[in-house]
């Protein structure tokens, strides 16, 4: 599969119909990140398993995707409309966290300007994202990378007994829900299902709350076999990612009472309505597979 497709119609109508201000790089940017915002979500739950890295026309088609997706309708615009375009393999982002992350690039006057798509980047820092430490790719490269990756998960998948995991293997980040949004604030629950050697899926899921200086995890859920745990950030991390930050695992009912707070109870409300659907479209073919 080719990820973008820039001399393609429907690319060329988006272009036409849904950018409306093309006078500058920047207004081009501001269009696409703003048409994201209105019509695009963070999630694979429609589609876990395949395509491993979903094209600019999924993304149209879909409108969902992740930050590699994202990027891939954003180059190809970018490229329909005459500008040098590539991809940010992104290590640490403008937080300092350690990402494993991909967002747009575009050449203007000698420069490299990154776009990024992806909240919580979007919201505050979209055009000109100062991303601190990635690699620049051009598309070739980028689609020669990506493919490389999807060979290898589809190799890994085989060897768990069916090519379907892929998917999840190479992305686990399943999904996104917002939970409030204001001008100084961002706060999500993020999903992420992760399959074990033994085909045993757990369902990660973190608060995020995210301000133009940072972000941090406030609580951690831990689904696995219909048992839900809870891990509270309880020491100064060294990066949101940072495992040294948790408590110990805590079942509902063993929950401190310093703990119960009404962040939590919005946090497991999510975390209700969400595993639910992951419960019905994903894990039930899991468990068919694994059966075959």
């Amino acid at each position: 599969m080719t990820y973008i497709h820039p001399n393609d119609n429907a690319i060329r109508e988006f272009t036409e119909n849904d950018i409306y201000d093309k006078s500058s790089l920047q207004a081009v940017c501001s269009e696409l990140l703003l048409w994201f915002d209105k019509n695009v979500s963070y999630s694979r739950l429609n589609a876990p398993f395949f395509p491993l890295q979903r094209s600019d026309l999924d993304v149209l088609a879909m409108r969902s995707g992740t930050c590699g997706d994202y990027s891939n309708l954003i180059v190809s615009v970018l490229l329909q409309l005459g500008y040098e375009a590539a991809y940010a393999y992104v290590h640490t982002d403008c937080y300092g966290d350690a990402q494993d992350h991909i967002c747009a690039a575009a050449r203007e006057n000698g420069e490299w300007i990154l776009i990024d798509a992806t909240q919580p980047y979007r919201k505050w820092y979209g055009f000109r994202c100062p991303h601190r430490d990635y690699d620049l790719l051009s598309p070739e490269d980028f689609e020669a990378r990506m493919k490389k990756e999807e060979a290898y998960w589809t190799d890994v998948a085989l060897r768990y007994g069916n090519e379907l995991y892929a998917g999840l293997l190479y992305a686990p980040w399943i999904h996104e829900e917002t939970l409030r949004e204001t001008d100084d604030l961002q706060e999500k629950v993020f999903f992420l299902l992760m399959l074990d050697k033994q085909k045993k899926a757990t369902l990660y899921t973190y608060d995020q709350r995210y301000t133009k200086e940072g972000g941090a995890m406030p609580i951690m859920g831990v689904l696995t076999e219909g048992t839900q745990t809870y891990c509270f950030s309880c020491r100064k991390p060294n990066g949101i990612w940072d495992n040294d930050q948790w408590s110990r695992e805590y079942t509902e009912e063993e929950i401190p009472d310093e703990f119960k707070t009404e962040a939590l109870s919005e946090f497991k409300q999510c975390i209700s309505k969400i595993s639910i659907q992951i419960m019905n479209q994903i894990l039930p073919v899991l468990k068919e597979s694994a059966c075959e």
